[in-house]
């Protein structure tokens, strides 16, 4: 792709779109940004910079003659794909930010690439540890951290890249195939997007579609969407399973007996790795650790790194993070738990007398796959923010249940009800767009507040005990 000259269309100017239009300015490229947002919505700094290297800016909306006029147009995750939907009507190209890099990059054939509804970032850093502790030079970005157009603009030489990829991203590749392709799961999430569950299954497999023999696909046994989509599949598809199963090139060995309970990964010999030592919460956590492995293995990591890792990793911020206990309660922070499947692993991991706060920015799905495990371990309810209306219809009182407005009402709420045994969990399987700016702000808000009032209100409690 020589893109010299050529007028190129950025849509959206977040973290990737700046760095697909510094790569971009280097392949010389004429660059234009098409921003919904003002323009004093971005640092100015930031404009003069790109302005002073020819970048023209439109800001307020993507006008239809500006889109029409380009050669190429690089589309951020997000944006919607009605904006750029006569582009393609009229054989303008549209790809995205990892497309282009791709087209780009040196060491193609050592990359790894991870997708999935959840577990993406997890499942990314973990495989990026496992190949420094075997002494590879990662690079690790993509969906998570840094944009791999910046590896392609920096010359700078790796060993390994490790990238996490969202179904956004895959919308418009055209040639991405990583070595190895890792699909992790598969729920409804995004429907506000997507046609159907179908569609957005659709987006996950096109991780797959450019791979060739020489390449491995791993994805879950019995995946739900697996028939439909297998023609998609080019690489060597290797299973895993979180049931022992002797046909999967990985699968959990669960034993009553700690040093026995762990995994296998069976590529030419079998290789049992024990779970003692290993710190995150939750089922789910183990899958995405044994996949990590596997993937890394196939990309060349030594056993003797799983085995340091498995007792070395710690939780991500906002995924299962555990804040602290109070008064004999105790306080987790699954902020991350932006969607129905998110927070169904997080109850599933967690023992019972659970005082659930859920809600935030409805997405599309039905909360039902709920049910069963809110009747068997949450003994309070509390709904917050613009879907609690929606959810408790749906719930229908299936457990003691209260509704608050925000975030903060909620939590408060929650450490009044709470008793010692208790855990306070905020999982909340919307997203976070109706209070917050993303998870992380929201989190920061639970973590802030439990940290804060928890201490006082238990002390106080205590204090009229004394009286």
């Amino acid at each position: 792709m020589d893109l010299k000259n050529k007028k190129v269309v950025v849509l959206g100017f977040g973290k990737s779109g700046k760095a697909a239009v510094r790569l971009l300015l280097k392949l010389g490229a004429e660059v234009i940004v098409s921003e919904a947002k003002e323009l004093n919505a971005f640092s100015s700094e930031n404009l003069e910079l790109f302005k002073s290297q020819g970048v023209y800016f439109e800001t307020g909306g993507h006008r239809r003659e500006t889109l029409l006029s380009a050669d190429l147009v690089i589309t951020s995750p997000g944006i919607p794909r009605e904006v750029y939907t006569e582009c393609l009507k009229k054989d303008i190209p549209v790809i995205g930010e990892i497309e282009l890099a791709w087209q780009f990059l040196k060491n193609k054939e050592e990359t790894i690439a991870i997708t999935g509804t959840n577990g993406k970032t997890t499942t990314t850093a973990m495989v990026s540890e496992l190949l420094k502790l075997s002494e590879y030079k990662v690079f690790t970005g993509g969906n998570y951290g840094i944009p791999l157009s910046e590896l392609v603009i920096s010359d700078v030489s790796v060993d390994k890249i490790v990238l996490e990829v969202s179904s956004f991203q895959l919308e418009n590749i055209q040639s991405f195939s990583p070595k190895v392709g890792i699909l992790l799961n598969i729920s409804p999430d995004h429907l506000e997007r997507y046609f159907s569950f179908k569609e957005y299954a659709y987006y996950k497999y096109k991780l797959f579609e450019y791979q060739n023999k020489n390449c491995y696909a791993i994805l879950p046994f019995q995946e739900k969407w697996f028939n439909d989509f297998k023609n998609l599949i080019n690489g060597q598809i290797l299973f895993f399973d979180e049931k022992k199963n002797e046909s999967a090139k990985a699968y959990l060995k669960p034993s009553e007996i700690s040093s026995e309970n762990g995994f296998i990964i069976n590529l030419k010999d079998k290789e049992f790795y024990s779970f003692v030592g290993f710190k995150l919460l939750g089922i789910h956590n183990k899958v995405n650790f044994m996949v990590a492995s596997l993937g890394a293995r196939l990309l060349g990591s030594t056993k003797e790194s799983i085995v340091k890792l498995i007792n070395e990793f710690r939780e991500f911020p906002h995924r299962l993070e555990y804040i602290g206990e109070f008064g004999g309660v105790y306080f987790i922070n699954d902020s991350k738990a932006t969607n129905v499947d998110a927070t169904l692993q997080a109850l599933k991991s967690l023992p019972g007398s659970v005082i659930l706060i859920l809600g935030g920015k409805h997405k599309g799905a039905s909360y039902s796959p709920l049910i069963p495990y809110i009747k068997e371990k949450v003994k309070i309810l509390i709904l917050m923010g613009e879907s609690r209306f929606i959810i408790a219809e749906e719930l229908n009182g299936i457990t003691e249940t209260y509704m608050s407005e925000t975030l903060s009402d909620a939590t408060l709420l929650a450490i009044k009800c709470a008793k010692p045994g208790d855990i306070v969990l905020l999982s909340p399987a919307c997203s976070s767009f109706d209070q917050f700016n993303d998870y992380k702000e929201r989190g920061e808000v639970f973590r802030r507040l439990i940290l804060t009032q928890a201490p006082l209100h238990f002390k106080e409690k205590k204090e009229e005990l004394l009286h």
